[in-house]
């Protein structure tokens, strides 16, 4: 049965608002939203119920089958029409949301197994200023003296030195004993990247762009795809107390702890290294800068003995009183020079030979007892529930296109 606009908005009404069928009052109100007088409001109900399109009770007739406009006409969400439709597609909503839920379930059977293994540490101290008061003097004396040479002090920041290529690298290429490799492996092998593989979306995509076409170390690319694995399984965590977790997920639970605890051991021996490099540095240019210093005194000193030979004080005037004076006064600053830098060198010479302790370890990582991944029952909710919202998408879908 086909309706004219005016007929499927009076249903919209009813639908809507039922009451209006045997509330006057009711009715006056609706009609005046609508922009409706109450007398054709009510005439048109009455229309319909002749019809039979309209029962008493202000339901409209299912056995003529009018479809409800899932928007009305003042561009209102029928909820009531809503679920009338999800009803009446039950099985196609049952059906998607049943196929999703089995889809994510076969899934999560056969999803890698994943292990994390954990380590925290945090700096033991201020390691972006280790040395920082012995070369804050250097730095000051070098001011005062115009002497030159001296950096500020090297920082670290832990969680840079962790996602380094450096470190990558060579976790990809160093051999780790698992229970598939007892004798030991790299991650190349381990991850079997270099065997041939059915399908690379990265390979297939870059054969079509001419800046890509030229070739590389096959072991080159081998340890960037192993980069490129490794980036999605190693995490750092930073906290503001300055703690930071490092977690490594592999296959292998043992693996995963080595992985870990080599990370931790990395970065203290790279930090070692690099504040050993720093306070060798420093005691070279101090020791460079006293052996000038030395000179200069010695220098400043033969000056002042020719000068007195040649002349004697009881034939000074008042000029030679001057210079007699400057070359006391330019001996008297150089050892003042050569006496700080003799100083400083004994300090740097300790700071060089001691061993600072720049990192602290909290936990050390041990090898998982359960799964960290995946998480099957979350997994196939979250399939259920993408379901049954696809489902119902579709069907909102389909029925306001018929609509339309």
């Amino acid at each position: 049965m086909k309706l004219t606009q005016h007929e499927k908005k009076i249903l919209d009404i009813v639908n809507s608002y039922p009451e209006v069928i045997n509330d006057s009052n009711k009715r006056k109100s609706v009609a005046k939203s609508y922009g409706l007088s109450e007398k054709t409001l009510r005439n048109r109900i009455a229309e319909l119920k002749k019809r039979g399109l309209i029962h008493s009770e202000g339901k409209i007739a299912i056995e003529e089958k009018i479809k409800v406009p899932l928007v009305n006409s003042k561009d209102e969400i029928n909820l009531h029409a809503i679920w009338d439709s999800i009803k009446t597609n039950s099985k196609t909503v049952a059906g998607l949301t049943s196929l999703l839920t089995f889809i994510g379930l076969i899934y999560a059977l056969v999803a890698t197994i994943y292990y994390e293994s954990t380590i925290s540490m945090y700096p033991a101290g201020d390691i972006s200023n280790s040395g920082g008061s012995v070369l804050g003097d250097f730095q000051g004396l070098a001011k005062s003296f115009g002497l030159g040479g001296l950096s500020a002090p090297p920082t670290y920041n832990i969680p840079d030195i962790i996602d380094s290529r450096r470190l990558k690298k060579d976790i990809v290429l160093r051999k780790w004993r698992t229970k598939k490799f007892p004798d030991g492996s790299n991650l190349i092998k381990y991850w079997e990247l270099d065997k041939p593989q059915l399908f690379s979306p990265r390979k297939y995509i870059s054969q079509f762009f001419e800046a890509n076409k030229f070739t590389s170390d096959p072991i080159d690319e081998l340890t960037y795809d192993g980069i490129l694995e490794l980036n999605e399984l190693i995490s750092v965590k930073e906290e503001i107390s300055g703690l930071i977790t490092v977690s490594v997920l592999m296959q292998d639970p043992d693996l995963a702890a080595s992985i870990a605890n080599y990370i931790a051991e990395f970065v203290k021996d790279f930090i070692s290294y690099e504040q050993k490099r720093e306070a060798t540095r420093n005691r070279r240019f101090v020791e460079n800068q006293k052996t000038e210093a030395k000179f200069e005194l010695e220098k400043s000193e033969e000056k002042l003995t020719t000068f007195r030979k040649k002349h004697p004080v009881q034939l000074d005037t008042p000029e030679l009183q001057m210079i007699r004076s400057r070359l006391e006064y330019g001996i008297e600053e150089n050892r003042a020079v050569y006496i700080t830098l003799r100083q400083q060198f004994e300090i740097v010479k300790i700071e060089e030979a001691k061993d600072n302790l720049l990192v602290n370890m909290l936990d050390n990582a041990e090898p998982a007892v359960k799964k960290a991944k995946p998480k099957r029952t979350i997994i196939v909710i979250l399939s259920f529930l993408m379901g049954l919202s696809v489902s119902i998408f579709f069907v909102i879908a389909k029925e306001t296109k018929i609509e339309s």
